[in-house]
């Protein structure tokens, strides 16, 4: 049998009708079930409507690590929680009682960004050091789980492309946790300026990229075979493009703010769109000489999996599943890192 050489991983936003396919399941290694929010200092799960549907599928297929992310952008409360040792303990004791709860494996932390202002939540010069400390919380109770239950627990962090690299110790994150996801997307859509929003590398538009992201972490000390990388299964859609041609690197009348899934994707040139792709950063976008789009294609997803592969990467991480409709991005990335 041909066994994929890479780890898949799908995050899994909560919703009440959340519908889980038995035809993926062999396709996927873990699920990322997002997100835990932090109340009172405390993690808490009591919003959540599809929890019994996510631990049924995976009581049915127990091959599926079930983790339990906590955060996602703009969820306010980890600065403070983790300002002082007995809110790091609390928050700590909390989210792996929530994990112990749901029959969960590990937990993930979605903290966006520790160190970088300006992202819309509190932030302090201590997050760093704190989000050190919180994550060796975490790493203890782990630990302890698994040598009582003879079996592995996932320590996991969502770590930025960009800013959030500059600014923490790729080796001392690596002997606390066991999986990072290098958010490898949004990269581009926060201006006018059409762009790859997950282009594996820079091209003359965008600097940032997926492979720069990760050569940063690696070469500051972070073992290739922890990381994953992060995969959109949307695009990011600009609309009133001027300067004609294909649109890329043009002004738009709009940001890229508004998002389609990846099986909308699929559609857009029997709407009328051209599809082109960037050899250089291995991108994909559309274009019908009014709206531009960005996203992955089976061209684009073949070589990040050849390329996680090749780089010897944990696998893949993608967001998420409910925004590939039909599975159509899972089986493409399940091909690609055979």
């Amino acid at each position: 049998m041909n066994r994929r050489k890479g780890r898949t991983v799908m995050y899994l936003m909560d919703a009440p009708d959340i519908r889980l396919r038995d035809a993926d399941a062999h396709a996927l290694d873990q699920l990322n079930y997002s997100f835990a929010l932090i109340k009172d200092g405390r993690a808490d799960g009591s919003h959540w409507m599809g929890l019994k549907k996510v631990t049924a599928f995976l009581k049915k297929h127990p091959h599926i690590d079930g983790v339990l992310s906590i955060g996602g952008w703009g969820a306010e409360g980890f600065s403070d929680a983790c300002l002082t040792e007995e809110g790091r303990q609390a928050l700590a004791d909390s989210l792996l009682a929530l994990m112990d709860e749901c029959g969960f494996v590990g937990v993930d932390v979605d903290w966006e960004y520790p160190g970088v202002p300006g992202t819309g939540i509190v932030s302090r010069e201590e997050d760093v050091e704190n989000w050190y400390a919180f994550l060796a919380l975490l790493r203890q109770g782990l630990d302890e789980r698994a040598a009582r239950d003879g079996r592995a627990y996932h320590l996991s962090v969502a770590l930025g492309a960009g800013e959030q690299i500059k600014v923490l110790d790729p080796a001392r994150l690596a002997a606390l946790v066991d999986q990072a996801v290098v958010m490898a997307y949004d990269l581009s859509g926060f201006d006018r300026i059409t762009g790859h929003h997950a282009g594996l590398y820079p091209n003359e538009q965008r600097g940032a990229s997926g492979a720069g992201a990760v050569r940063m972490l690696v070469e500051g000390g972070f073992p290739a075979e922890k990381l994953l990388l992060g995969v959109p299964a949307y695009g990011r859609v600009w609309r009133q493009v001027s300067g004609g041609s294909n649109g890329l690197g043009q002004r738009a009348n709009t940001s890229g703010n508004k998002t389609i899934s990846f099986d909308e994707l699929l559609r857009l040139e029997k709407q009328g769109y051209t599809r082109y792709y960037d050899d250089k950063a291995q991108a994909a976008w559309w274009f019908d000489g009014s709206t531009f789009v960005s996203g992955e294609d089976s061209a684009s997803i073949a070589f990040k999996g050849r390329w996680i592969v090749e780089n010897g990467l944990m696998g893949a991480a993608v967001w998420q599943y409910t925004q590939d409709a039909d599975g159509a991005m899972l089986a493409m990335l399940d091909a690609a890192l055979r």
